[in-house]
């Protein structure tokens, strides 16, 4: 009998803390609904009525009614259980973004509704996709102070947050996992740290894709992200990783705000002036606004101030050269103004929008097009901006003679040969970057998307393709006047199946 009232007990402990967490999500969803989203709140739940079911119930744990209060239990479990699928799926309408948003208007922050919204969340076992998202700002809000004297967030004592993480994430009743495991996961999510750590720009943060990916794996470590010393190793890199965009952030958003002003002064200038210059503008005004509400509402992304700095790209440079205000621009737009914009529709007319390389043929081209055609090939694949797609010369040359920059060297120098050259040099940055993401994914003991899976297969595919085409050159190849383009189609080839054979072997392992 003792037994039976202890486990009822237990029990009702659980019962009671299942609402505690429903009615605070209620309590952050109305406010989120109402304050953020300016909408009702979606559902109708008699929280009053839920409740004194519970006070009532807890009358009845005593040796003469157990049975009683076992069925009014089993009663009540059933009803928060409807309670909480009502709640996940006003939810589904409330992002991420909205919940940090949420907490940043809180004028004190409550570690007990943190607390609970983690619980409702795990009692309900929906950790997933954009709720660990959601998790993840929650567990790092759990887990950081702000240090005015230093100007950044720090870590709270690791073993009273410890102790508060192992509490809330037995409530998932997890598989425990093996240590040889989880130390490959913490080891990766410190060299991700490290990575966004070293970042010395904005810029860098984004090109790089630190946080982004940082995120990805996140959620690809599934039930392992849960594992305590994952969770605080998390937490770590999400405090370090927040420091590191504002101190990043900031600067780069005064120069953004100037620039955008700048342009927006004199846009009706521009259209007057630059025929075929309003389409582009159009879109910059679009981009702008949207980072102007975001920016009220602190909810800039860093893909969105990149699409609007992207979006003045073309125009500001022309803009600080020649434009000055009160100035009437007369004869045609400068041959440079839209450089960047036609060297994207040279690539796309040239190899097709179907082009599954044309991402990384456009790479090539941003990183040598713009070098003065005086400038040898040899010596243009050293440039720091051409450098990291690390090139063969002739690739570069390649380039230049397809579009009428450079003259062909032979007879046998033509058009097959430079399209070749292109697409392989593109594919093996392809391949070098995928085989780079699949073997992080298998050294920190992850399986890596299915999505990213078929991309690799894609090309695996791909590179096969362009071997044979390799293959057939060198058959024809043996009948050259000039050698050294037989020594350069060997090369380019040999580079691309060594490229393959890595991604081969990691992909083959993976699936």
């Amino acid at each position: 009998m003792v037994v039976e009232l202890g486990a009822l007990h237990a029990r009702y402990v659980r019962v009671a803390d299942r609402f505690k967490a429903v009615w605070t999500y209620h309590q952050f969803a109305s406010g989120a609904f109402r304050n953020l989203l300016g909408s009702t709140v979606p559902y109708t739940i008699e929280f009053e009525r839920l409740y004194d079911s519970i006070k009532h119930v807890s009358s009845m744990l005593n040796a003469a009614q157990t049975a009683t209060a076992a069925q009014a239990l089993d009663r009540l479990e059933t009803t928060i259980d409807r309670v909480a699928h009502t709640l996940l799926e006003a939810d589904d309408r409330i992002a991420a973004s909205v919940l940090r948003r949420f907490f940043e208007k809180l004028k004190r922050q409550d570690d007990d509704i943190i607390q609970f919204l983690i619980k409702f969340y795990c009692y309900a076992d929906a950790v997933e996709a954009d709720r660990r998202d959601k998790l993840d700002f929650l567990f790092t809000r759990l887990g950081e102070d702000y240090a005015p004297m230093r100007g950044e967030y720090v870590q709270r004592e690791s073993l009273q947050l410890r102790q508060r993480v192992i509490a809330l994430v037995s409530l998932l009743r997890l598989a425990e996992a093996p240590r040889e495991e989880v130390i490959r996961i913490i080891r990766a999510i410190r060299t991700m740290r490290d990575d966004i750590a070293s970042a010395e720009r904005f810029d860098d943060l984004v090109e790089r894709n630190l946080v982004r990916n940082a995120r990805a794996f996140k959620h690809r470590v599934g039930d392992l992200y849960f594992h305590p010393d994952v969770l605080m190793a998390v937490i770590e890199l999400n405090i370090d990783a927040k420091n590191r965009y504002l101190r990043l952030y900031a600067p780069e958003e005064q120069r953004l705000i100037e620039e955008t002003e700048k342009l927006v002064a004199h846009g009706s200038a521009l259209e007057r002036n630059f025929d075929g210059l309003a389409e582009e503008l159009e879109r910059f005004r679009v981009q702008k606004e949207r980072f102007d509400a975001a920016r009220a509402e602190s909810n800039v992304k860093s893909d969105m101030v990149a699409r609007l700095k992207a979006s003045m790209q073309s125009i500001l440079a022309q803009l600080d050269r020649g434009l000055e205000e009160e100035v009437e621009l007369v004869g045609p737009l400068p041959e440079s103004f839209f450089d960047e914009t036609r060297q994207t529709e040279e690539v796309t007319e040239r190899f097709g929008r179907n082009e599954p390389l044309l991402d990384f043929l456009q790479r090539i081209a941003g990183g040598i097009a713009m070098v003065d055609i005086s400038v040898e090939p040899e010596e243009v694949v050293q440039l720091p901006c051409a450098r990291e797609l690390r090139l063969e010369a002739w690739e570069a040359a390649a380039y230049q003679k397809l579009f009428d920059r450079r003259a062909a060297e032979a007879e046998e120098d033509n058009e097959e040969l430079w399209l070749l050259y292109l697409r392989a040099a593109a594919l093996r940055i392809k391949v070098d970057e995928e085989a780079t993401i699949l073997a992080t994914a298998m050294a920190a003991g992850v399986r890596p998307e299915p999505e990213l899976l078929a991309r690799a297969k894609k090309s695996l595919d791909l590179s096969k393709e362009l071997d044979e085409q390799f293959g057939d050159l060198l058959q024809e190849a043996v009948y050259y006047s000039n050698r050294r383009i037989l020594h350069q189609l060997y090369r380019s080839r040999f580079r691309l199946l060594r490229g393959f054979s890595g991604l081969w072997l990691i992909y083959d392992r993976q699936s």
